[in-house]
């Protein structure tokens, strides 16, 4: 594994923890240098960091306040 990808691992949190939980995934990171952008991916699902799941969220918040706003009234 190249300097570089150990440094990008320490920087990103989410695959950071990722790395810790599910540590098998730095086996294929020692074989293949292009598996980190893959490695991402993958921990922001897990964690539901990608900009749908934020989306979804959002989503989710708004509806309750909607409903709150019903029982109101």
């Amino acid at each position: 594994m190249k300097e570089e990808t150990i440094y990008k691992i320490k920087k990103n949190k989410v695959v950071y923890s990722y790395l810790r939980e599910h540590s098998y995934e730095y086996q294929k990171l020692y074989r293949e240098d292009d598996y980190y952008k893959e490695l991402e991916e993958k921990a922001k699902e897990y964690y539901k960091e990608r900009p749908i799941d934020k989306i979804e969220r959002l989503k989710n918040q708004l509806e309750l306040i909607n409903t709150f706003m019903s029982v109101i009234e």
